[in-house]
């Protein structure tokens, strides 16, 4: 599995469990990226459920490192793109 793809099914899983989130991601290398979710408070424990396992099976079986991480979109608004 490539980076790109784990960033495209990580999103699909953060926007499932949320869909008004807005996600920033950024490509830190060809095995490392992260992706920010800005999201209503809320979803932030269906969105670490959604992503938790799925990270850590990419890092340990595919040797990607893709993190996610969740801000509450009403106090950290997302940077534009």
């Amino acid at each position: 599995m490539t980076v790109e793809e784990a960033i495209a099914e990580i999103s699909q899983r953060v926007q499932a469990a949320s869909p008004t989130a807005i996600l920033r991601i950024t490509r830190i290398s060809e095995e490392e990226a992260s992706i920010r979710a800005y999201a209503p408070a809320g979803d932030e424990t269906a969105i670490k459920a959604a992503t938790q396992d799925y990270t850590i099976q990419l890092l340990t079986g595919d040797g990607l490192d893709v993190q996610v991480l969740v801000y509450d979109v009403a106090t950290s608004l997302p940077p534009e793109e």
